[in-house]
């Protein structure tokens, strides 16, 4: 039984560690100069913030996913994407928070299939659907 809790618990780390990273993708991929604000809203440190920009002076993407490492360690008993969401939307980013929204919905409907919670395919297509809109019976 330990096995299968370890097992299990190891499993769920994981999966959450995967979503953290994709949505660090999506910001490093969409943040850009609004990096600084979000990393305040993130209660990263101003002095931590200068020293990124110091290491990484020239290259935004590296800055944006520094930011995020950090703030990741300084919370580590609960660096949750839901947090990351709540952070972005404060700073008015709500395309950014939409898209790690949508990419957890994904994830989320994959693991189900593929766990074989899904139960057949649905069409999401009506059969009125080829019927002009005219309102014309055929």
């Amino acid at each position: 039984r330990l096995d299968s809790f370890e097992a299990g618990a190891a499993a769920e780390v994981s999966s959450e560690e995967r979503d953290l990273r994709a949505a660090f993708d999506i910001i490093c991929d969409h943040v850009g100069k609004d990096w600084r604000r979000l990393a305040r809203q993130l209660r990263v440190s101003d002095a931590m913030i200068d020293a990124i920009e110091e290491k990484y002076p020239r290259n935004l993407t590296e800055q944006v996913r520094e930011s995020l490492r950090v703030w990741k360690n300084i919370h580590k008993e609960d660096p949750a994407v839901s947090h990351l969401v709540r952070a972005l939307r404060a700073c008015q980013l709500n395309l950014v928070a939409d898209l790690i929204e949508d990419d957890q919905q994904a994830r989320s409907l994959e693991s189900e299939t593929s766990r074989g919670g899904g139960t057949g395919t649905v069409s999401l297509t009506s059969r009125d659907s080829d019927r002009p809109s005219s309102g014309v019976p055929w």
